[in-house]
């Protein structure tokens, strides 16, 4: 059985009134996903399944349809693999240390997301490639930085967001209950 960790793209308040975390755990599990478990943030999932990648995510996005979320509403799948590789790579130690909440790690729908254009931007904000991943530092409060996201999503494809705690957090959870199953 494989953990898998599902987040959920443009999730907030008034998605909320739409579909619950809890009515999505319930839909979860009665798709045949084993424990399904949200985690801090609204759109954090961690689940165990025998189905490949691929079949998760495709059932992950029928599941959210099936609850009346939008095309908006995409859920991105990931490994705990491929969250301790994000969470090992750590390319700013020192952000992550002192302001962890102020780092973005973006997760991409595409598996081959445009990322050529990183290595040319100006900043402020320090951008790291890590596999089809982004990491951002902010390097002062995310809300300092507006057009940052806009400008991922336009040039790289559609992604979905968290911050540096969360992803570790995340990146714990998924990996401990691997190991409980091994």
């Amino acid at each position: 059985m494989g953990v898998f960790v599902v987040l959920l793209r443009a999730i907030g308040p008034a998605t909320h009134k739409i579909m619950s975390m809890a009515a999505w755990r319930d839909a979860v599990a009665a798709a045949g996903f084993v424990a399904p478990q949200t985690y801090i943030a609204t759109g954090n999932m961690i689940v165990e399944s025998n189905a490949p990648l691929a079949t998760v995510t495709r059932q992950m996005n029928e599941i959210v349809r099936a609850l009346g979320l939008g095309p908006a509403n995409v859920a991105v799948v990931r490994t705990p693999v491929q969250l301790r590789q994000l969470v090992d790579s750590n390319p700013f130690p020192e952000a992550a240390a002192e302001r962890g909440g102020q780092m973005g790690v973006y997760f991409f729908v595409d598996p081959q997301p445009d990322l050529g254009w990183v290595e040319h931007y100006p900043g402020p904000e320090r951008l790291h490639v890590e596999a089809n991943h982004l990491i951002v530092d902010y390097t002062r409060l995310i809300s300092a930085s507006p057009r940052l996201p806009g400008l991922i999503e336009k040039r790289s494809g559609t992604a979905t967001a968290r911050n540096w705690n969360t992803l570790k957090g995340m990146a714990e959870r998924a990996s401990a209950r691997e190991q409980k199953d091994h």
